[in-house]
């Protein structure tokens, strides 16, 4: 069925479908399907079969059958920062990168996920003659990265997505997106590319600093020094009492 409004014509599933998840938008603890049914005036069995479609599709979630339904990060990732919010987020996280660099002595930079990409956004490059050179605009793959791990150990509803879509992967590089959940922060040793390393934060479940250089600088328990310092540096910087964006 179609209705008419002042710009074309709108299908009736999609505009139930899209109601739904407004209303369920106004529900930051989630809503259940009853609530959901009667506030749309829709019966339950057109509701539920609605509701499962955009369960299917990642836009929603249950935490066990029967619970409340509350959305997932997946609308945020289809955009990225507004220019504001990004403009503000680089100018408050350059100070550190700067220091970071510094005290470490290699390359650091910043980065934002898009989709199940990671995208550098800014970077400070190290001034020593042999150096990892890293450039805004590089876009790379969420899985296989210390960058991208960092990423999905801090959003849950991203890594959802991300290991749905390539499962073989996800596999391989499971226990190095555990490990950063744990430690807060992602290492690749000589892993992903041949003599180089990496220590990577997340900033926000959106956002994440990373530090990157030769092997032979960078073994694993200097990359863990560096890991601790950049969160001790985040710490400084953080907006108090609020998000970062």
């Amino acid at each position: 069925m179609e209705s008419e409004t002042s710009s074309g014509r709108v299908l009736q599933s999609v505009q139930r479908a899209f109601d739904l998840l407004e209303r369920i938008a106004t529900h930051p603890e989630g809503a259940r399907l009853s609530e959901l049914a009667d506030g749309a005036g829709l019966n339950r069995s057109t509701a539920h079969n609605l509701l499962a479609s955009l369960e299917g599709l990642g836009y929603i979630t249950q935490d066990k059958k029967g619970a409340a339904y509350r959305l997932t990060g997946k609308l945020n990732r289809l955009l990225r920062l507004d220019a504001e919010a990004e403009h503000a987020l680089r100018a408050r996280i350059r100070p550190v990168l700067k220091n970071v660099s510094q005290a470490s002595g290699e390359s650091t930079f910043l980065a934002f996920a898009t989709g199940t990409d990671y995208l550098c956004v800014d970077a400070v490059q190290s001034d020593q003659p042999l150096h990892l050179a890293v450039r805004p605009g590089e876009r790379k793959s969420l899985i296989g990265e210390a960058l991208g791990h960092a990423l999905l150990a801090a959003d849950a509803d991203l890594a959802h997505l991300v290991r749905a879509e390539d499962p073989d992967r996800w596999e391989r590089h499971a226990q190095e997106i555990a490990d950063a959940k744990h430690h807060g922060f992602a290492l690749d040793l000589d892993s992903q590319q041949a003599g180089i390393s990496c220590v990577a934060v997340a900033v926000t479940p959106r956002a994440a600093i990373a530090v990157a250089g030769p092997t032979s600088r960078l073994p694993e328990s200097r990359l863990i020094t560096i890991g601790q310092k950049i969160r001790e540096a985040l710490d400084k910087v953080r907006p108090a009492n609020q998000e970062w964006l």
